[in-house]
Formats: C-alpha cells, sequence, structure tokens
C-alpha cells in the first residue's frame, strides 16, 4: 500500500488557516512545492508535516510537483515568518508573499530552468564523447563540455561548513556621534570568523555615506539591497549569503528577509528613524524590532546605532533587555537664537537673523539652510538680501538629513518650532532626535532658530529622554503601553493595551470587534500595529 503524507503549505495568500495537502513522498518543512488553489496554481512551502487532517482524505489535494532545483526554505527563516505573523497580527501567508516576492520566484525559477538546460546540454556533449570521433570534433566537444561545465559551476554553490557562534550576549544601543569605528571594529570580527554582516539603513540615500565607508574597508565584499536593484542581482545576492560567510550587506528593510545561514552580525543604523516600519502592504513590520529576533534566532549580535536612540530602545535598555553604550563622541554646541527677541530688537532680515549672518561671516565655505514652514520663494529673496553672492544651499527636514552637511561652513534650522507639532505625542522626541542627526552631520557651526527657546527639546538630551518617558507613562503611551490602529472598513480606531498584555488577549479583542463589525456591515478588517517594541 502506498504511504500518504499530509502537510501544511503556506501559499501567498492572506488565509487565516494554513491548507493541507496529500504528498505521494516524504517531505521536509522548507520544501518548494507547487499546488493549487481555488484552481489557481501557486507556488508554495512546506509548512508542517505529520499533519492529521481533521477534513474527510477525499476532499484533500494532491501536491502538483515538488521544486527539488530550488533551495529550501531554511527553519531560521519559517521561525522568523512564525514571528512576524503572530507578533504584527497578520497571516504567515502574507509574510511569505513579502519574503517571497512574485518578482524573486521568477528568477529564481528562470536560473534553475537555465542550470537544467546546462545539465541536459552537459549529458549530450557527454554521451557523444563516449564514441568515436576524429581529433578535431572531440576536441571541439571536449571544449564544450569544458564551457558548459563551468557555466554550471558558475551557478552551482557549494556551501561552507558553518562555524560554531559564540553567545551573543544582549543587543547593544549605541548612542552618540562617530558610531561608524565601532561598526567595522565589529564587522571586521565577523568577517575574520566568516561570518556574514546585514547593516540595515532606513532609506537608499541615507546609507551611501556609510555605504562608502564600508566599500573602501572591506573592498569587494560589500553588497547592497534596495529596491533600484533587479531581480536578477537580488537572486544572486540570495544565494551567495545562503551559501558563504564574509560578506556584508547594506540594504533597506526588506533586507531583514534574505535567506541568511551565516548571519553573524546585524547593525541597525539611525534605529529610531521611523521610515524602518512598514505600513502598506502587510506585514506591517517595524524592521529595527524585527533584526533584534532575527539576530536571536541566528545567534548574531545585535548593535542599535542612534545619534538620540528612541524611546522605545532606551525603554529596552531600563529594562535590561539591552546594553547601553555611549560612544562619547560630542556633536557641535547647538547655537540657540530666539526670533521673538530677535524680532523686538529689528535683528531679523525677513526670516534670518542676524546673529546667523554674524555667526556665517566668521565661517567659510557655503551656508546651508533648514527651511520649515517658510515657502521657497519668500525664503530664496530673503537669502539674496542677507547673504549676497556667497553660495547658499536650502533644504528640507528631509533633503538635509540624506545629504553630507560636512561641506558647510554652517548649518542653519531657521524655524525649528516646525519639527514639534502640536497633536502628535511622539513629536518632541522626533524634533530632538532630527536636532541631533543635523548636529552629528554638521562640520562647523549648527545654529538653530526658534520661537520657543525654553522648549525642552534644546535641553539636554539625557534629561529630556527622562522626561518623556516620565510623561509617556503618565498618560499611558508606548512603550508603557502597546497601542493598534485598526481600519474596520473605513472605520478607523486607535487600541490601547498594557504593556504586558498577550498576544492572545490582543487577537481576541481585535477579533470580538471584527466579528462584530463584519456582522453590522458585512466589511473585512484591517489591522496594523502602530507600535510595539520588542
Amino acid at each position: 500500500m502506498e504511504e500518504v503524507h499530509y502537510i501544511q503549505v503556506l501559499v501567498p495568500l492572506r488565509l487565516e488557516w494554513i491548507p493541507v495537502y496529500r504528498s505521494p513522498r516524504r517531505l521536509e518543512a522548507g520544501h518548494r512545492v507547487t499546488v493549487l488553489f481555488a484552481h489557481r496554481r501557486y507556488a508554495g512551502v512546506v509548512y508542517r508535516t505529520g499533519v492529521q487532517p481533521d477534513v474527510d482524505a477525499s476532499r484533500i489535494q494532491d501536491i502538483l510537483e515538488v521544486a527539488d532545483n530550488l533551495p529550501p526554505i531554511s527553519r531560521e527563516e519559517l521561525a522568523f515568518w512564525d514571528f512576524l505573523s503572530s507578533y504584527y497580527l497578520c497571516t504567515p501567508g502574507e509574510v511569505f508573499k513579502a519574503a517571497y516576492p512574485a518578482g524573486k520566484m521568477l528568477s529564481e525559477q528562470k536560473a534553475a530552468n537555465i542550470l537544467e538546460r546546462l545539465r541536459q546540454r552537459l549529458a549530450v556533449r557527454q554521451e557523444a564523447l563516449e564514441r568515436k570521433h576524429r581529433d578535431n570534433v572531440r576536441e571541439r566537444l571536449e571544449g564544450e563540455l569544458q564551457s558548459i561545465q563551468r557555466q554550471i559551476d558558475s551557478l552551482t554553490l557549494i556551501p561552507d561548513r558553518s562555524p560554531v557562534k559564540p553567545s551573543p550576549g544582549k543587543p547593544m544601543l549605541l548612542s552618540g556621534g562617530n558610531r561608524t569605528p565601532e561598526y567595522l571594529k565589529q564587522c571586521r570580527s565577523t568577517l575574520d570568523s566568516g561570518l556574514n554582516v546585514l547593516v540595515l539603513i532606513p532609506e537608499v540615500a541615507a546609507g551611501e555615506q556609510l555605504q562608502a565607508v564600508f566599500e573602501e574597508a572591506f573592498p569587494g565584499q560589500v553588497h547592497c539591497v534596495n529596491s533600484r536593484i533587479t531581480d536578477v542581482r537580488r537572486r544572486r545576492i540570495a544565494d551567495d549569503v545562503r551559501n558563504f560567510g564574509g560578506q556584508v550587506v547594506i540594504g533597506t528593510r526588506s533586507s531583514i528577509f534574505l535567506p541568511f545561514s551565516r548571519l553573524g552580525l546585524i547593525i541597525v543604523e539611525n534605529e529610531h528613524d521611523p521610515l524602518f516600519k512598514q505600513t502598506e502592504p502587510s506585514p506591517r513590520y517595524n524592521a529595527r524590532d524585527a533584526a533584534v529576533v532575527l539576530g536571536r534566532l541566528h545567534r548574531a549580535r545585535v548593535i542599535l546605532g542612534s545619534p538620540f536612540p528612541s524611546l522605545e530602545s532606551l525603554y529596552n535598555a531600563g529594562a535590561g533587555k539591552y546594553i547601553l553604550r555611549s560612544t562619547g563622541a560630542a556633536a557641535p554646541e547647538m547655537v540657540l537664537v530666539d526670533i521673538g527677541a530677535e524680532r523686538r530688537k529689528h535683528g531679523m532680515v525677513g526670516r534670518i537673523s542676524r546673529k546667523l549672518l554674524e555667526a556665517a561671516s566668521l565661517t567659510e565655505g557655503p551656508v546651508a539652510l533648514i527651511r520649515g514652514w517658510e515657502k521657497p520663494d519668500e525664503l530664496i529673496e530673503d537669502v539674496t538680501i542677507a547673504f549676497g553672492e556667497r553660495k547658499v544651499d536650502i533644504f528640507t527636514l528631509q533633503q538635509a538629513s540624506l545629504t553630507d552637511l560636512r561641506q558647510y561652513g554652517i548649518v542653519a534650522v531657521l524655524q525649528a518650532d516646525a519639527l514639534f507639532p502640536e497633536g502628535d505625542f511622539r513629536a518632541d522626541e522626533r524634533a530632538i532626535q532630527a536636532l541631533s542627526m543635523l548636529a552629528e552631520q554638521c562640520a562647523g557651526v549648527f545654529l538653530v532658530q526658534t520661537a520657543k527657546p525654553g522648549h525642552p527639546v534644546f535641553g539636554a538630551p539625557a534629561t529630556l529622554a527622562e522626561k518623556l518617558l516620565e510623561e509617556r507613562k503618565r498618560f499611558g503611551l508606548p512603550p508603557y503601553t502597546r497601542l493598534i490602529d485598526t481600519d474596520f472598513g473605513g472605520h478607523k480606531e486607535r487600541l490601547s493595551f498594557p504593556a504586558d498584555a498577550s498576544l492572545t488577549a490582543r487577537k481576541n479583542e481585535l477579533k470580538q470587534r471584527a466579528l462584530a463589525f463584519e456582522k453590522k456591515t458585512g466589511g473585512r478588517i484591517r489591522v496594523i500595529i502602530d507600535v510595539d517594541p520588542v
């Protein structure tokens, strides 16, 4: 009697259950298979084996084929997907789709097809060489065989043996400026051990300076992963980090889905940046927090770096989850200009203070101005009157954060009050982070104009962090609570849970609300995690 195996197969769909299929052979979790679901073919992944179906066996379909020519999904990847689906309240199928989008799957399959055709051509040449031929024909066949074998070797990776990893310890929260030397030191140690390094950056442009430093320090070992690279390039990088060590990957948040097998170090640069959060589509995860779990699964060290860390990370450091360490590098002293006081004594040239002009006159090189609410056309007129022929570049805060400001003799924020608008409980935190990042990039004078010089963000950063955490605790805000933004068919609602509330409690609450809403309107729930530090 033929043996039958029942398996659960993940498909890239939002399903509240994982479908069960029948396999004629024994498979392991992570094997790639093709199945039929709702009359459509899907490339899937074996999720669980040895399943006992709870429906009649006649209703269970057979898998269509096993993709033995594709690399299996590792147990670390599957465990990571489990975490993301559970923690961020989405389905495993949605995580699978994010980790292996259609372009990536197609590129893998094309590469596998090319390899199969090359092997067929090799077999034909080998068979031909077994027969008798004239010398010139044999030489031609042998040359073709060697050429085909070289192509196969270039596509066939022989994995390194993974070394034994030491205990990684707790994640390090590295605050302050000049963090790059510590990154390079830790990276060099990891590469020397034959392991890989993942450096997460919030966006492509923000990582160009860091990328240049790493490429100079580790020539030929640095890969860049972002939305600009092709699917073919992404697949080749995935093959490399799946099979080999001694490489550095610098990438945006989706880089956490690469199939690492020898991951030894994860660096999250500017860990406070909100761009690490994925908001659409699901899974709606924070790559910073997910990276901590990824490091735990791979027994890799984790470094979270920032000039002024997020309150969530500072809270974790205070709770003993992270080790807080300062670089000790001092940023340029902030020169504060009171706009109101300057106006009263006619010390303003439009939107530019005379104190700014005086400070600029004592420096050399171009001037960088970061605008807030000012209209560009009106600001250009003020700049022309105030600075004359001197080179002045005007940036938004976002543009300035992506620019190397070290070339400027003076960097000035014209209206810092635009950094902390009312109505956002994170405004003060993000304002001090923005000012800290600008100061970190500044090699000359750093000047800030404000109508609120007594605002807490202009005080000592360490004191401000303590005050903000006390405020969050008093008003029941993250990291002392968990906030979940929900969208019930257009009806948006924010739910708050105690910090120690279990995932089960949160899921049950959402399920009850979703059922009530669906019963009333027939709509479906869409869930977004707002803040949820690991």
